[in-house]
């Protein structure tokens, strides 16, 4: 009965609605807007689709201040699941009378980011060409009804029945925001080289910047962030639903909306737990070094694929567990940290070559014989093989996890201490380790205590300020090394932290500003880790020397507010899948008019195959990279073409060190 009441007040309200019409300046759609609010509230709906069977839902009307009504339709189906996971609509739109019905109309995407999932494509024009969907809700036995379809994979058959009264909030908000990244003005001579680099590969000449030079965004250089936390309350409350927002549903849309919904439902700390033990049981090779697991269709580890940078991302994973096992000391944590230690100091033994360094580890198995490039190891080493090459970037994973480890390992572990002292004095013997030498010396003063380790590495930081040798960060518009700022980052953090327990103030002072430095010039691309190195260990001493300034505080304080949105938007499990995804398909991609690595030779070949273009949008991780990403904090954020194979998993060490340094410094709200 009570459904009929609510029926017929809709249909009065209707009624009202229409015998008052006038005529109003019209809206896009061209249709005139209500002059009642009796239509106002949020109603049930109840329906079915061709293809995803029966749904219940609400239909929310808000009167605008155009005399139209704002409206959100939410619906939730009945029988239909994805993996596990039931599935939700949310469509926006407006709702206008016409003579004889109500209007609704919705605009949705056909395609949002994904290009192709598995053998499933997006065409091109569907990435700029939304669909109208037309719903006219008119009179029925069952109450005001309608038919209608998506016009590409659904048709839809719904009726609206009881109502209530309006919420305070809308049941769904957009809550998508931009970040403006541009930073500080670029100088004349940077210009010039930035010129004189373009002109080279002929830069300006090509198809794809010529598409974009006419864009007010591209004529700026207009370099934004996104960050989007819309829907993070509803899945924190709602794990068991996956949300399509203002899209055609279908395997992609949902497969886009899966990966935030991964990202947002589970807990920062759960996420921890989930990350540690999935690299434990997935990605360390018997070498105890960080790998890509190579998985079976049903998840299960068939074996390990190297991947690049291993011994960077394996101290990472090191210091990871060392700030885990003081945080929480959890007995586990030092166990994954003494494996994966003694990984790092194997890079060092096998090689047995004092100056060499491996960049990688595996099991030797005969049967298989050694991949190219890879050699055997010898004696105790016989049954692993080695990667020669190991370069500068392996060598800061290893400083920067034999640093952490040696504040978690108990000082009664006298044997593992004492080697961990002899490796860190080995270090300085390596040929690559010439290159970021007064960190592996600041690192071998403490460890080894020698007072010649401790004078030479004040001498290199002295020397390094006069010649402005720490003072190489940059940031141009979306545009800088990544790879070398996040390297450069740790060692300076290193640096740190020795030279205080050095003793060597004057050296602490000049390693904590340049840090600082570090962070504010990365800090209009949200490079997060830079805050937590801040906050954690230069804050103190550059609030005395006077190097932070008010308004530096502030944007410490909200980029520290920013890494808990940067952990909540890394999702577990990290999506696997055979996916590309292309946002220059997209209408609101702007390409950058400054090529990437404009400091390097220019080289015609690499300008061909795109390794000069990047984006002036930077987009969430579960929107992009976190469908390839080996490590997001040396990744640049503002690349916009990814590729991923299914069953080639990567890594959580990004996730694990930013949360556990988090954890570490002190943030609060990590939840």
């Amino acid at each position: 009965m009570k459904k009929w009441f609510s029926f017929l007040f809709l249909f009065c309200s209707l009624f009202v609605a229409l015998s008052c019409t006038h005529q109003v300046k019209k809206i896009p759609r061209d249709v005139a807007s209500l002059q009642q609010n009796g239509m106002e509230g949020i109603w049930f709906l109840q329906g079915s689709s061709s293809t995803r069977g029966p749904y219940n839902g609400e239909l929310e009307l808000r009167r605008a201040s155009d005399g139209t009504y704002d409206v959100v339709r939410v619906i939730t189906y009945i029988n239909y699941f994805f993996d596990g996971l039931r599935v939700q609509e949310v469509w926006t739109g407006k709702a206008v009378p016409n003579h004889q019905a109500v209007v609704f109309s919705y605009d949705l995407r056909q395609a949002d980011f994904i290009k192709s999932l598995g053998k499933t494509k997006r065409e091109p024009s569907d990435f700029g060409n939304t669909i109208n969907v037309i719903a006219s809700f008119s009179a029925s036995p069952a109450g005001l009804s309608s038919d209608f379809s998506d016009k590409k994979v659904s048709s839809y058959r719904e009726w609206i029945t009881t109502r209530r009264d309006l919420e305070p909030r809308p049941l769904w908000q957009n809550q998508r925001t931009s970040i403006n990244a541009h930073g500080p003005a670029i100088p004349t001579n940077i210009r010039k080289t930035i010129k004189d680099f373009k002109k080279k590969i002929e830069f300006e000449q090509q198809p794809l910047i010529r598409k974009y030079s006419s864009k007010t965004e591209f004529k700026n250089e207009m370099a934004t962030v996104i960050v989007d936390p819309t829907d993070f309350e509803f899945y924190r409350k709602n794990k068991d639903i996956i949300r399509v927002i203002n899209k055609i549903t279908d395997e992609i849309s949902i497969t886009e909306s899966v990966v935030k919904r991964n990202a947002f439902s589970p807990t920062l700390q759960d996420k921890a737990g989930s990350f540690d033990g999935n690299t434990k049981n997935f990605h360390l090779n018997e070498a105890g070094l960080i790998a890509n697991a190579v998985l079976s269709p049903e998840g299960k580890l068939l074996t390990y694929s190297q991947v690049k940078n291993s011994a960077l991302y394996t101290g990472m994973y090191v210091s990871s567990q060392a700030m885990r096992y003081l945080v929480s000391k959890n007995p586990e944590a030092l166990e994954q940290l003494k494996k994966s230690l003694r990984g790092l100091i194997n890079l060092l033994d096998i090689t047995g070559d004092p100056k060499e360094l491996a960049q990688a580890l595996s099991f030797f198995n005969p049967t298989r014989g050694l991949p190219e490039g890879w050699r055997q190891g010898k004696d105790k080493f016989a049954n692993f093989a080695w990667l020669p090459g190991g370069d500068r970037s392996d060598l800061n994973g290893i400083v920067m996890g034999f640093y952490w480890a040696s504040l978690a390992i108990p000082k009664t572990d006298t044997a593992l201490w004492n080697e961990i002292s002899q490796k860190a004095e080995a270090l300085l013997e390596l040929n690559v380790a010439q290159d970021n030498r007064y960190s592996v010396l600041a690192l071998a003063a403490v460890l080894t205590g020698n007072d010649l380790y401790k004078r030479q590495f004040v001498d290199s930081i002295k020397m390094g300020d006069k010649k402005g040798l720490l003072n190489e960060p940059f940031y141009y518009r979306g545009t800088a090394d990544w790879p070398g700022a996040f390297a450069r980052s740790i060692n300076q953090l290193v640096a740190l932290e020795c030279a205080k327990m050095l003793n060597e103030k004057k050296t602490a002072d000049l390693l904590s500003q340049q840090l600082v430095k570090e962070w504010l010039t990365y800090e209009p691309a949200q490079r997060q880790y830079l805050a937590l190195s801040v906050y954690g260990f230069a804050l103190n001493a550059n609030l005395e020397s006077g190097l932070l300034k008010a308004n530096d505080k502030e944007l410490l304080r909200n980029q520290l507010d920013q890494i808990v949105w940067a952990l909540r938007e890394m999702p577990y499990p990290r999506p696997n899948l055979d996916v590309t995804i292309d946002y220059s398909l997209r209408p609101d991609w702007t390409i950058s008019p400054i090529p990437a690595k404009f400091w390097e030779q220019p080289d015609k070949a690499a300008l061909k195959e795109g390794r000069y273009y990047q984006g002036l949008v930077s987009y969430p991780f579960y929107e992009f990279r976190a469908f390839d990403s080996a490590f997001r904090w040396d990744e640049s954020p503002f690349e916009y073409k990814s590729e991923h194979n299914k069953e080639m998993e990567q890594s959580g060490v990004d996730y694990l060190f930013a949360y556990w340094l988090a954890r570490y410094v002190g943030v609060n709200n990590l939840n």
